[in-house]
C-alpha cells in the first residue's frame, strides 16, 4: 500500500506530536507498505527525519510562511501538494496541527476532491476552546471533514470541541493519545530525593500565547513565593524566549528561574526535576505531560485539552480551573502543601500515564490506515 503523510505541523525540526505519524509510518514501512511524507523544511538536522530516510520513506519538503492570507491566494492556482498527489497514493494520513491549518489549504482540498478512492484518515493534535469559527471557515472545513474516512483525536475534549465548533456530528472516531518518544521503557524514575530545593520545570516551545509562561511567572512572583525554596527550570526552544526572559527580570525572578534549552530526551530532565508546571491555554494532550507522569513526577498544568482526563486533582496531579494567575498559583499552592504526599501523587500519575500508553497507540493508528 502506498501512503501518503501531510503534517501541518509547524516544529522546526521537530515537534513531539509528530510522533504519532512517524512511528506508525515505521511500523507500516517495516510490514512492507510505502510511505510518502509532505512536512514543512526543517533548518537543521533532525534524527527522526533522518531515520524516517534510512528506513524507506520519501519526504517532500514545503516551503514555510507567515502570510496565509497571500499563501491561500498563491495556492489557489498551484499546488504544494503535486508530487506526493502525482504518486497516487491509496490512503492519506492528515496529521494536523490544528484542524482550522485546513482553512490555509485550498490546493489540498482540491487533490482530496478529484482523488475519490485513496482512504482519509485525520488526526487532530490540538484545539483551543477560545476558537469560534466563521460560516466560511466551517463551510471549508466540513467539505474536508466529508472526505474524511475516520477521525482520531488525542483527546474526548478535543473532540467534542470540534463537533459543536463545526456544528457536525464526526462519524468513524477513534481517541488515543500520540505516543511518546522514548518508546523502549516506560519505567518510574527515582524521585530526586537528594535535593531539598522543590525543582519545578517547565517543558515546551517557547510560546506564550499557547503554553501560558507569562501566567507562571506572574503565579511565582508574589513575596510568599519568592521567600520559598524552589526553582523554575524553562526548557525548550521558541521565539518567544526575550520576552519570557524580560518578564523574569519585571518579577524580580532572576535568582530563581532558569533556561534549560532543548533537551531531546525528557528522561534527562525528570531525573533532576520534581514537578512539571505549565499554565497552557489550549492543548490537544500535551505530551510533555505524559513523559513526566509516566517517570513519576508532579504536574500542575491547567485543564485544557485532555489533561483532566488523565490527571485527578490532588491524587494523579493537580489542575488549574483556567489559565489565569489566581487560578494557577492555587493550584502551585495546593501542590506546595501536599508535598509530603509527593511520592504517593507521583506513582498514582505513573499509573494513569501507563494505562493510557496502554493503549498502544502505534498499532491502533496503523490499523486503521491499513484496513
Amino acid at each position: 500500500m502506498k501512503i501518503a503523510v501531510i503534517s501541518t505541523v509547524p516544529g522546526s525540526p521537530w515537534a513531539g506530536s509528530e510522533e504519532l505519524w512517524y512511528q506508525t509510518s515505521l511500523k507500516c514501512l517495516e510490514e512492507g507498505h510505502q510511505v510518502m511524507a509532505s512536512i514543512f523544511e526543517v533548518n537543521s538536522k533532525c534524527k527522526q527525519l533522518d531515520n524516517f530516510k534510512n528506513k524507506g520513506g520519501l519526504i517532500v519538503y514545503r516551503k514555510r510562511f507567515k502570510n496565509g492570507r497571500i499563501h491561500v491566494l498563491k495556492h489557489k492556482y498551484i499546488s504544494a501538494f503535486k508530487k506526493i498527489f502525482d504518486w497516487k497514493p491509496d490512503a492519506i494520513i492528515l496529521s494536523l496541527g490544528n484542524m482550522n491549518n485546513l482553512i490555509l489549504y485550498p490546493d489540498l482540498a482540491r487533490h482530496i476532491n478529484q482523488n475519490a478512492t485513496a482512504k482519509v484518515v485525520m488526526i487532530s493534535l490540538f484545539n483551543s476552546d477560545n476558537t469560534c469559527l466563521d460560516s466560511g471557515s466551517r463551510m471549508i472545513l466540513t467539505g474536508f471533514c466529508n472526505k474524511t474516512d475516520h477521525f482520531v483525536f488525542v483527546s474526548h475534549h478535543n473532540y467534542i470541541l470540534t463537533e459543536r465548533q463545526l456544528a457536525l456530528k464526526l462519524k468513524n472516531v477513534s481517541i488515543f493519545s500520540s505516543p511518546v518518544s522514548y518508546l523502549d521503557s516506560y519505567n518510574q524514575l527515582p524521585w530526586p530525593d537528594d535535593n531539598p530545593v522543590l525543582q519545578m520545570a517547565c517543558v515546551a516551545r517557547l510560546d506564550v500565547l499557547h503554553k501560558g509562561h507569562d501566567v507562571l511567572l506572574e503565579s511565582l512572583s508574589s513575596n510568599k513565593w519568592k521567600q520559598r525554596a524552589w526553582k523554575l527550570n524553562i526548557y525548550g526552544n521558541g521565539e518567544d524566549k526575550t520576552y519570557i526572559n524580560e518578564l523574569i527580570n519585571m518579577y524580580g525572578l532572576t535568582d530563581k528561574v532558569v533556561f534549560g534549552g532543548f533537551v531531546s530526551d525528557t528522561r534527562e530532565i525528570w531525573k533532576e526535576n520534581h514537578m512539571l508546571v505549565m499554565a497552557s491555554r489550549a492543548e490537544g494532550l500535551s505530551l510533555a505531560v505524559l513523559e513526566a507522569m509516566i517517570c513519576g513526577r508532579i504536574c500542575v498544568v491547567t485543564d485544557v485539552g485532555g489533561h483532566g482526563e488523565v490527571i485527578e486533582d490532588s491524587v494523579s496531579g493537580f489542575l488549574s480551573e483556567a489559565a489565569m494567575p489566581k487560578y494557577f498559583e492555587a493550584a502551585l499552592e495546593r501542590a506546595w502543601d501536599m508535598q509530603p504526599q509527593f511520592k504517593q501523587i507521583a506513582n498514582q500519575a505513573h499509573l494513569s500515564a501507563l494505562k493510557v500508553f496502554s493503549e498502544k497507540p502505534i498499532e491502533k493508528m496503523a490499523e486503521i490506515v491499513l484496513t
